[in-house]
C-alpha cells in the first residue's frame, strides 16, 4: 500500500501518483486528509479513467493511532507536490520508520536525501511509478530506508534536538 497523507490540495498533486499507477502492478493507493478544495471528484475520475478506481481509498483525515496505523502499514509514503515548504508528514512518516518518495519540490527533499530514508523522484507520473516499482522491487533495502529514516529522525527531530538547535540559533544571533 502505497500512502498520500495531508490535506487534499491542488499543490499536493496526487495525480501523479493516479496517473502513474496503472506501471505499479498489485499496489493500491491510500488517500488520508481534509478535502478543503473539494478535490476528491477529480482525483476519484482520474482513478477511473486510468483504470485504477478499485485500487484507490479515500479515508479523510486520520490523526493520532490512525494515522500512525496507517504509516505502519505502508510501504511507502508519497508526496509528490508541486510545492512544499517543508511537509511535516514526511518527518512523521520517517519517525514511524516508513520510508518515502518526495519530489524535488517538496523542501523536506534535502532531508530525504541526506538521512536516506527515502528517494527523491522526479514528479512525471511514469518517472514516479518506475520509481517506485523499483523502490518496491527490493523490500530488504525499503526497510534499511525505513530505519535510516527512523534514526536521523530520532538524532535531528525530537524535541531536545530542535530545542538545541533553537538555542544555539538565539545564541549566534545575540552574539552578532
Amino acid at each position: 500500500m502505497l500512502l498520500l497523507s495531508g490535506r487534499v490540495h491542488w499543490k499536493k498533486v496526487w495525480g501523479r501518483v493516479l496517473g502513474g499507477l496503472p506501471r505499479v502492478p498489485g499496489c493500491n493507493v491510500v488517500i488520508a486528509g481534509k478535502d478543503e478544495e473539494h478535490l476528491t471528484p477529480k482525483w476519484v475520475a482520474q482513478a477511473v479513467k486510468a483504470g485504477v478506481r478499485e485500487r484507490i481509498s479515500l479515508v479523510g483525515p486520520v490523526y493520532g493511532e490512525g494515522k500512525a496505523t496507517l504509516l505502519g502499514r505502508a510501504l511507502l509514503l508519497v508526496l509528490p507536490s508541486y510545492s512544499e515548504n517543508f511537509g511535516n508528514v514526511v518527518i512523521e512518516a520517517m519517525a514511524a520508520g516508513c520510508p518515502v518518495v518526495v519530489t524535488r519540490e517538496v523542501g523536506a527533499a534535502d532531508i530525504v536525501r541526506e538521512s536516506a530514508g527515502g528517494a527523491v523522484l522526479e514528479g512525471d507520473p511514469a518517472a514516479l511509478a518506475e520509481g517506485i516499482c523499483q523502490l518496491l522491487s527490493d523490500p530488504a533495502a525499503l526497510e534499511r530506508m525505513g530505519q535510516r529514516g527512523r534514526d536521523f529522525v530520532r538524532h535531528r527531530y525530537t524535541w531536545e534536538a530542535v530545542s538545541l538547535k533553537t538555542e544555539e540559533a538565539y545564541t549566534r544571533a545575540i552574539a552578532s
